[in-house]
């Protein structure tokens, strides 16, 4: 146990809460995966569920920071500590539940199909950074601290992707920009893009925290 002295039901919490937050993105993931299909429908209950899923997620950091304030952590580092990584991970899930709120909006099938392009690679990297740190703060907790590094790592690598892809996806937004009549969907689409960019840098701070409280637990 990395956190000492910390009650076993806030290790719980913390992994319960950073599972639901990568619930968020695996709805998410499912609900563009509908768009491209053409299944409205369906697609508008995944956004959905992702956007309820955040709430959900919401409510359990709540639950841990008030498990922090009570006396089951002992040490100030200790309880320092757990409630940044939770609050990493708040701002991971907020910008998931932003991208899905933009796409409940954006007339996505209408976006270009080299545009779509971009924010379906960008999805499927902000999804994999958060799986991925996700496994990186379980590797934390269960003490496994090589392995909590090398996912750390992993998550840096995919959010250097990310700017490249954000990169040529600002690049075919002028050219979109210049055909779309519609102002509001062209910054529409650049905030989902943006959004989605968004959460592999908050994936990337946490995991660079991930990495300093494993440099911490060396040291003890």
């Amino acid at each position: 146990m990395i956190f000492k002295g910390v009650d076993p039901e806030i290790e719980e919490k913390l992994i319960e809460y950073a599972e639901k937050v990568r619930s968020i993105f695996e709805a998410l993931g499912d609900g563009i995966k509908e768009l491209n299909l053409m299944n409205t429908g369906k697609a508008m209950s995944k956004l959905t569920e992702a956007i309820k899923l955040d709430t959900e997620a919401d409510n359990l950091r709540r639950e841990i920071l008030k498990l922090i304030g009570k006396k089951k952590v002992r040490g100030g580092f200790v309880r320092e500590a757990i409630t940044r990584l939770v609050r990493r991970l708040d701002m991971t899930s907020e910008w998931g539940k932003e991208a899905a709120r933009y796409l409940t909006i954006v007339p996505y099938l209408e976006i270009p199909a080299d545009l779509r392009d971009v924010a379906e690679n960008l999805a499927e990297l902000s999804i994999r950074s958060v799986r991925v740190l996700v496994d990186a703060i379980k590797l934390l907790l269960d003490g496994r601290l090589d392995e909590a590094v090398e996912k750390a790592h992993l998550v840096e690598e995919i959010e250097e992707a990310a700017d490249s892809v954000l990169l040529r996806g600002r690049r075919l937004l002028i050219e979109f920009g210049e055909k779309e009549e519609n102002a509001a969907v062209i910054i529409l689409t650049k905030d989902f893009i943006e959004s989605l960019e968004n959460v592999t840098d908050f994936a990337e701070d946490a995991a660079d925290y991930v990495r300093s409280l494993v440099i911490r637990a060396a040291e003890q």
